[in-house]
């Protein structure tokens, strides 16, 4: 390894281009922890330019290490180092560097005479910066990046100063437009353009004389692989998924495998997805690319083990010399391992977006609502047999009822890990084209007693009973039972609406009525009133909906009006309780207000009551005031309202 620290004048000076492999990671790099920054220290350079006495020197900027290999070019073309560690860096002082060029081509149009002169000098040393003396259209561009970040690289630094980056919504347009505007408000402050050219001259010596790097050379005998995997102090960490890219193309080459093919064929959606697939997701400590956590999630499903997120690469690394030593030729099957691992992705995808319209679909829904990612290598190994029709289904109702029951009746999830080895290991067992649902069914049955156990009807509806959700559940999660108790009874009825799906997070609950207004009467086998009649036919309105509408709320109020002159029937407490549906399938919630002139039961405590007028309420048709609807826009502001 030959080091040598030099100024970007001399990387870039050169007839010579830097192309980036396919192993290394797109463009990443941002306006918060790099871009500004980075510019920050030019601004140090700059001040250390104009404060300079004479020719006395000043102290450079240090930008940090990148590792070049020599690689091999055909006769007539450029010479060409491969980047094996430093391409974001790289890349962004090209990106600065034009965007320099074209700030400086703004100060010379503004700049007069021998100002205008001298910015015109300093663009032209930044122009030879950028751009290589070349006829194959590639070969001018002094660094090539990876196959997702070409176009958009290309869009840049083929611009000209005039039109600059307008309608390009990329990550390196963006870089341009804070560098150019960064550059532009030192050598024009305000519009003055008196000093452009004494500015123009330091911004292009600070730039390409005292912005230095390390460059290392490598020798035929360094390993590059190993050089990438410990070379990053200065950049943004490498993420697993970085480091597996990066092992699996590289073990490709040294099988004299089609690497570019294998990319594109293969890995290409992660770098291309890169908003989804970099997103980061978890909570704490535990908050990480998605793309990491999938890969998590497949090593678990491929070795039935749990897996550390802290040490993905290590168990990567252990899973892929088991397969080197499984092979009868002692070499891993690279293509068959990118395979496996962009068909799962696929399955990731729908997991991650609840994507699809099968019964599937509402599992998935549920399943991001209870947060239990955990069961993902589960996920994928259901989604990947391809067993009989419906046998996804089965299991992922077995799963569901296991999770939302142990929910309800808040049970700790600590030992859901060491259930997820036991579920893939069991699934192992069931040969191809076999249903698996029996198994996962068994295997959660076989909890009984545990501290994982699985409750059962007993267990279950006494907690059902008992426990307030509202104040020991999220409400996205209350949210999510009502959806699912509101859907089976729409199915079950031919007549019913058709079924809609909710972004539950973003939806308030606000009362939820029996379909039958009788389970509201006073007393069991008691006579209503007309009043309670007309109530009836008010309420009535809320029994085909669970969740918050203007309806809700002008009915809650008119609730309220009557309650105070005693003429409206007891509702439950605000809270969520279980009682036998008349048809006798199962359980409805209840959910609704206190009447502060009714207990529990709907017993009426005698209030204070008035004398209601009959007249035509204001803003509302005769024919309304005369069938006595009370008025639906006024509110009580009592202890109705304070239940949304």
């Amino acid at each position: 390894m030959q080091p040598t620290y030099m100024p970007i004048s001399q990387v870039f000076g050169a007839q010579t281009r830097h192309t980036v492999p396919l192993f290394q990671r797109p463009y990443v790099w941002n306006r918060e922890e790099q871009w500004e920054p980075l510019w920050e220290d030019v601004a140090g350079l700059l001040e250390r330019l104009e404060s300079r006495q004479g020719d006395s020197s000043i102290a450079s900027h240090f930008l940090g290490t990148i590792v070049l290999e020599q690689a091999p070019n055909p006769t007539g073309s450029l010479p060409r180092r491969e980047v094996i560690d430093g391409q974001q860096r790289l890349t962004t002082l090209q990106l600065l560097l034009k965007a320099a060029e074209h700030a400086l081509a703004d100060a010379e149009a503004a700049g007069d005479g021998e100002q205008a002169q001298m910015a015109s000098f300093s663009r032209q040393q930044l122009a030879m910066l950028t751009a290589n003396t070349a006829y194959d259209p590639q070969e001018k561009y002094k660094v090539w990046p990876t196959n997702e970040d070409r176009g958009p690289f290309r869009a840049v630094l083929d611009a000209d100063a005039d039109g600059g980056v307008a309608g390009q919504a990329t990550r390196m347009a963006d870089a341009y437009r804070f560098f150019r505007e960064a550059a532009a408000s030192y050598l024009l402050p305000g519009g003055d353009s008196t000093r452009a050219g004494l500015r123009s001259q330091r911004l292009a010596a600070a730039l390409k004389d005292y912005l230095r790097l390390i460059v290392l050379d490598l020798d035929p005998s360094d390993e590059p692989q190993a050089i990438f995997e410990t070379l990053n102090a200065h950049g943004t960490p490498l993420q697993p998924a970085d480091l597996i890219k990066n092992w699996l193309l590289w073990e490709g080459a040294r099988q004299r495998l089609d690497v570019a093919a294998l990319y594109e064929d293969h890995w290409r959606p992660f770098d291309r997805d890169h908003e989804f697939w970099r997103r980061r997701v978890g909570t704490g400590h535990a908050t990480r690319a998605r793309v990491d956590a999938f890969l998590q999630a497949w090593l678990v499903k491929e070795t039935a083990e749990p897996v550390s997120p802290k040490h993905l690469y290590d168990r990567f690394l252990r899973r892929m010399r088991q397969l080197r030593d499984e092979a009868s030729d002692g070499v891993v099957d690279v293509p068959a391992v990118m395979r496996a691992i962009a068909s799962d992705a696929i399955h990731f995808v729908r997991i991650a977006e609840d994507r699809g319209t099968d019964r599937f679909a509402p599992f998935l829904q549920r399943l991001g609502v209870l947060d239990v990612v955990v069961f993902d290598p589960v996920l994928l190994a259901l989604m990947g047999r391809g067993g009989p029709i419906g046998d996804d289904v089965e299991a992922a109702e077995a799963l569901e009822s296991y999770l939302v029951r142990r929910m309800v009746c808040g049970y700790q999830t600590r030992g859901y890990g060491a259930l997820v080895v036991r579920l893939l290991k069991g699934v192992r067992l069931v040969p191809a084209g076999a249903p698996v649902a029996p198994v996962i069914a068994a295997e959660l049955a076989a909890t009984v007693g545990g501290a994982d156990s699985w409750p059962d009807d007993e267990e279950f509806g006494a907690q059902w009973r008992q426990r307030k959700f509202h104040n020991g559940l999220r409400r996205d999660r209350v949210a999510m039972i009502l959806q699912a108790l509101k859907e089976r009874y729409q199915r079950a009825d031919a007549k019913a609406e058709p079924i809609l799906t909710f972004d539950l997070p973003r939806l308030q609950i606000e009362h939820v009525m029996p379909p039958v207004y009788n389970d509201l009467s006073h007393q069991p086998g008691s006579r209503l009133d007309r009043c309670d009649r007309d109530w009836a036919k008010v309420l009535a309105r809320l029994s085909n909906g669970a969740f918050s509408s203007r309806s809700v709320r002008s009915t809650r109020e008119q609730i309220a009006r009557r309650c105070q002159t005693g003429d409206a029937p007891g509702v439950a407490r605000h809270r969520l309780s279980a009682v036998c549906h008349p048809s006798g399938g199962g359980v409805v919630p209840r959910l609704g207000v206190v009447c502060p002139h009714h207990d529990r039961v709907g017993q009426h405590r005698p209030g204070p009551r008035r004398r209601t007028s009959r007249a035509e309420p204001r803003g509302r048709p005769p024919d309304v005031a005369r069938r006595g609807r009370p008025p639906r826009e006024r509110r009580c502001g009592g202890r109705h309202d304070q239940g949304r």
